[in-house]
């Protein structure tokens, strides 16, 4: 990681302030919902239109291979996580296809590595209640520092307070910043 971005990370909220939002990009995201609905479009106008009994097996089953994957994308891309806003209040979780999940700092108990083979942070809340964030969100690094700035009292893995700055290491970088 370059220095740059490391002085990125020392008092994030201060700097930012509240509101602030953390998302996908909306191009990315639209063009993908919209290509998949596409393609099932087609593969199933293909199945009414062009399938017949004289029709090979391989034809008739390659039309469902599309719609599979097309609607396994739009699903993922539905219910996967969209937006993180933060707020003096706490956090929002924002997603396409499902309702949003407000927590307040306090509610925050945990952040650690998902044990899933998906690779991913799971963040524990009011009791028993989990989320799961995948690691392809963007600036994670950036949002889980954050959070630790507004809680560093919470809970981390081993993984996790290697990543997030402790207040030792963000001094030394503001005195290397003010020698600079």
């Amino acid at each position: 990681m370059k220095k740059y971005d490391i002085y990125n990370l020392i008092d994030i909220n201060k700097r930012k302030g509240f509101p602030r939002t953390y998302r996908f990009n909306p191009f990315i995201r639209w063009f993908v919902i919209l290509l998949s609905m596409f393609a099932i479009t087609y593969a199933v106008s293909y199945i009414f239109n062009y399938i017949d009994s004289a029709t090979k097996t391989f034809q008739k089953i390659v039309p469902f291979v599309i719609i599979f994957f097309a609607l396994n994308s739009l699903t993922r891309n539905f219910y996967s996580l969209n937006t993180v806003l933060f707020r003096q209040e706490g956090l929002v979780f924002k997603y396409l296809g499902k309702k949003s999940v407000p927590i307040s700092w306090d509610q925050l108990r945990k952040i650690s590595l998902y044990p899933g083979k998906t690779k991913a942070l799971k963040i524990e809340y009011e009791g028993d209640k989990t989320l799961v964030i995948t690691l392809n969100f963007p600036n994670l690094l950036e949002i889980v520092n954050a959070i630790a700035e507004m809680r560093p009292d919470l809970e981390y893995d081993d993984f996790l307070k290697n990543v997030i700055l402790s207040d030792k290491e963000k001094e030394d970088l503001r005195n290397d910043n003010a020698k600079a």
